[in-house]
């Protein structure tokens, strides 16, 4: 069954504040630590809302941002016809003669 995506955002939120828990921090220190305001922190932990930027500060705070940096990382190449099949993206305007 698919999550619906408010509920994998509450689960986000969930998911930090056991992280957080685990690591003995208040609201405020991981606020301080992250470099955040203490609302919107407790807006990500209830409602796991929150901007990309603030969310990478968050994850750092708990050295856990390494696993959002693999997220879109290119795939590794699996064969010949893969490689062959990229076009490299030429730089610069065409000249018009």
């Amino acid at each position: 069954m698919a999550m619906f995506l408010e509920d994998y955002l509450k689960l986000m939120g969930q998911r930090f504040k056991a992280l957080r828990l685990e690591r003995g921090y208040t609201q405020q220190e991981m606020c301080k630590r992250a470099g955040i305001k203490f609302a919107t922190y407790q807006i990500f932990e209830r409602t796991g809302k929150i901007s990309l930027g603030r969310f990478y500060k968050i994850a750092s705070v708990i050295h856990r941002q390494q696993e959002l940096e693999e997220l879109f990382k290119p795939l590794p190449i699996q064969s010949i016809d893969q490689l062959v099949a990229i076009k490299k993206r030429q730089r610069g305007r065409r000249r018009v003669k």
